[in-house]
């Protein structure tokens, strides 16, 4: 006749008896198997491979994405001077508009104040680029669809000045990997610092904008001719510490953005005279090349 065991019975007996066995057998303390054990000391095992090179990959791609500083040598107080005699400009638009009489004196109002609206606005976000530290998103965009959206927002100021817009675009796309937001501020900044000085000149003119590819780079340029530059003034475009120049500190803060905009994405920006002693602004920035397109 068989024996049934009472699994409740087993697990009454007294867990002391089981150490004094092991006591008297003098058995070594059992320790847990190491997943490792019997394995060379410098081995790596599969998951640990992958998550070592993963944060290698991390912090390299945070190293060569590590955006640069912004200049140091901003005058935030007088530049937010600036802004607020923009703000005073303003005030005398909505004089015009007042003179409810004068339907001529209120279209021309409200059309100026709209484009005061536009630089304070524009000043205001080339100061901010200037004095943060910025982190610019990363995606895949056209610069040429950018600079038509640009282009619209200036045809007051152009009407007015007496300027016309003289563009020359690629058909195919000028595609780069960027932030939509900062290259618009950029190239806001160079077509109404090129809108400033025809202003300054008070003479109608032409200015010319074209953008194009050469290999794995964005080439982006923006001319004016009507107002003159010798290489001294030239120079002291980019001095924001300098007000006895035509069109004071706003341009230099305006050109100013444009250059960070360019180093915020891995490229240059630079301005240089016209043989017809005007300048021109040029943006170099890196393009998305076809094979990185079709690998996407």
């Amino acid at each position: 006749m068989s024996e049934s065991l009472d699994p409740m019975a087993a697990s009454a007996v007294p867990q002391e008896d089981f150490s004094e066995l092991i006591d008297s057998i003098g058995a070594p303390p059992v320790k847990p198997r190491s997943i490792r054990q019997g394995l060379p000391t410098e081995y790596r095992m599969r998951h640990d491979s992958h998550y070592v090179d993963e944060l290698a990959a991390r912090s390299s791609t945070a190293r060569s994405e590590q955006t640069p500083p912004p200049p140091a040598s901003v005058p935030t107080t007088a530049a937010l001077r600036d802004l607020c005699q923009e703000f005073e400009g303003l005030a005398s638009c909505f004089n015009l508009i007042q003179q409810g009489a004068r339907p001529l004196r209120e279209r021309l109002g409200v059309t100026l104040a709209k484009i005061g609206v536009q630089r304070s606005i524009r000043y205001a976000q080339q100061l901010r680029l200037l004095l943060e530290n910025a982190h610019p998103s990363r995606r895949e965009v056209r610069l040429d669809e950018l600079m038509r959206q640009v282009f619209g927002e200036f045809k007051e100021e152009l009407r007015l000045t007496e300027s016309t817009l003289s563009v020359n675009l690629p058909d195919s796309s000028l595609l780069l990997q960027g932030d939509a937001a900062l290259l618009m501020n950029g190239i806001r900044a160079c077509l109404g610092t090129a809108i400033a000085l025809v202003e300054l000149s008070g003479t109608a003119a032409d200015i010319h904008v074209a953008a194009f590819a050469a290999g794995d780079r964005l080439h982006c340029e923006f001319r004016q001719d009507a107002y003159t530059l010798d290489t001294p003034q030239l120079a002291r475009l980019f001095d924001m510490e300098s007000t006895d120049r035509q069109g004071g500190r706003t341009i230099a803060v305006a050109l100013g953005a444009a250059k960070r905009v360019a180093q915020l994405h891995g490229g240059a920006f630079d301005a240089r005279p016209t043989t017809s002693r005007g300048c021109v602004f040029m943006f170099d920035l890196p393009a998305v090349t076809s094979a990185a397109t079709k690998a996407n």
